[in-house]
């Protein structure tokens, strides 16, 4: 008796613990008949009895199948608006000697509208933000073409051409974060042929001024092997920008910048290194992140979002590849990522063209 009861009891806090679980939950038998669901399940598939077959229950094949062969979607969609992440585990009840697989569907349906909704503010913000600020630039760039300006007038229409170009920068960043995310990026990729010694040219010689400005000696260490590679030429380019724009910003004055491009084994790695202040190996861990930034005294005139290396991490992983950094502390830093040689990145599907 006192077994029965405890049996009873276990069954009974089992039951109110299924209940108690927001997310869909189904348990199946070996042979992937439906044995209990939670009231979420039932309510998302209509279930109305028990002891019924996986794709009946499901009324989804392809989930249906994903799911006997163990090969778990990563993401799962359901009707208009709802999006779930399924998750399987299988255990096995030694006294049966049978298996049972419990299905858990987590509901992210409100997280994806909330990604949707803030990329479309960011995007809609970003694009009305760009009309006034071409108009300031332009009408500001005017300035001294009737008379000559003063030294102190000079010196106002200078502060604020820097302010225009740390808005537009900021609007780019902004606006390529939302874009170019690996899980909520609603960009689409534009593959062409992709030279990477023109983008790094292209690159360098717009930030010779600054670099200039600063006294920093900027320098291009491009391989002869370098391939032409089936890319998106735009988001290479924003990637390499921000990277040698971070370097420009973070290296001290008189310092030096080297741009390299190199083939390695089966992938293609663009890196830009300098002779800074070096990165500690506990802030270098997440410098890659959306909006990380190094709490540090020599940083904190710099002024930024923490969204370039989150873009550049994007834009590798966009194509396949990753990126990363090598640091030390008084001696320098080296950011770089790199795209695999393989697959979509290879013109025409296979084989690579050369530049040399």
């Amino acid at each position: 008796m006192q077994v029965e009861t405890d049996l009873g009891q276990l069954m009974r806090l089992f039951e109110a613990v299924l209940a108690s679980v927001g997310d869909p939950l189904l348990i199946f038998d070996s042979t992937w008949t439906l044995l209990q669901a939670n009231n979420a399940a039932r309510a998302l598939f209509a279930i109305e009895t028990d002891q019924a077959p996986l794709e009946d229950v499901l009324g989804d094949s392809a989930l249906a199948r994903a799911l006997r062969d163990h090969a778990v979607p990563k993401e799962w969609h359901h009707g208009e608006e709802g999006y779930y992440l399924p998750r399987l585990t299988m255990f096995t009840d030694e006294a049966e000697q049978a298996s049972r697989y419990v299905v858990v569907l987590r509901d992210v349906t409100a997280i994806k509208r909330l990604n949707q909704n803030q990329n479309e503010f960011v995007h809609i913000v970003s694009h009305d933000l760009r009309s006034p600020l071409t108009t300031i630039k332009g009408y500001t760039g005017m300035l001294g073409m009737d008379s000559a300006l003063t030294s102190k007038q000079k010196e106002y229409t200078d502060k604020v051409m820097s302010g225009i170009h740390q808005l537009t920068s900021l609007v780019d960043n902004i606006q390529d974060a939302g874009r170019f995310d690996i899980e909520t990026g609603f960009y689409v990729m534009q593959r062409e042929q992709c030279d990477v010694t023109e983008i790094v040219a292209r690159v360098v010689g717009g930030c010779v001024v600054p670099a200039e400005k600063q006294d920093l000696k900027l320098s291009v260490d491009v391989a002869p092997d370098v391939p032409i590679i089936n890319a998106d030429i735009n988001m290479i380019e924003r990637a390499l920008t921000n990277l040698v724009d971070n370097a420009i910003k973070y290296t001290p004055n008189g310092g030096t910048i080297i741009v390299s491009v190199r083939r390695g084994h089966e992938r293609l790695e663009l890196r830009v290194s300098d002779n800074g202040l070096g990165i500690a190996p506990e802030d270098q861990k997440k410098l890659f992140q959306r909006h990380s930034r190094i709490n540090r005294e020599e940083y904190r005139r710099v002024k930024g979002t923490g969204l370039g290396l989150f873009i550049v991490r994007s834009v590798a992983q966009r194509h396949g590849g990753d990126a990363w950094v090598e640091s030390t502390i008084g001696v320098g830093s080296t950011f770089a990522f790199y795209i695999p040689l393989q697959g979509a990145n290879l013109i025409f599907g296979s084989g690579l063209s050369d530049t040399n």
